[in-house]
């Protein structure tokens, strides 16, 4: 083979490869299919467990129950816990896990909250119902007052 055409066939193929791999490397754009809930949460108690040495320490349990409300029409309730996971000065770290059940099945979250915080973005881990295979965000805010809000992203 003539080394000018051999040199034309390797600038070929290694395009065609480059093609290739860019063509396999790439991500199609998903159509996104996001759903939002937003709730009002009605705090219907809360319960402190003193675990370890007297007073808050790590291992201590705080445990919810609220009532979540749209439009003023109460449609579900959550129940919560925390565990004390580090106290730092004046903040206070948990561990917590949120089960929210709506009438069209049940979500769960989870996520780390420094206690006085009033946000916490908590990873949405699975669902029942409608919710089954459920992702995305549960922002809570407004956390422990009379103003306290869920919004809920679902990825799907």
């Amino acid at each position: 083979m003539p080394k000018k055409t051999f040199a034309l066939f390797t600038v070929a193929a290694s395009g065609l490869l480059a093609l290739g791999i860019s063509s396999v490397l790439t991500v199609p754009a998903q159509a996104t299919s996001e759903k939002v809930i937003d709730l009002n949460v009605g705090n219907n108690g809360v319960v402190h467990t003193d675990v370890g040495a007297p007073g808050l320490s790590v291992g201590d349990e705080f445990v919810y129950a609220d009532k979540l409300s749209r439009g003023g029409k109460q449609i579900g309730e959550d129940g919560s816990s925390c565990q004390v996971t580090e106290l730092h000065g004046s903040d206070t770290t948990t561990s917590c896990v949120l089960s929210v059940r709506l009438p069209e099945g049940q979500l769960t979250a989870q996520s780390l909250w420094v206690k006085g915080s009033d946000t916490v973005r908590m990873a949405i881990t699975g669902g029942t119902g409608a919710y089954r295979g459920a992702t995305g965000e549960l922002a809570a805010k407004d956390i422990q007052t009379p103003h306290e809000t869920y919004r809920i992203t679902l990825d799907r």
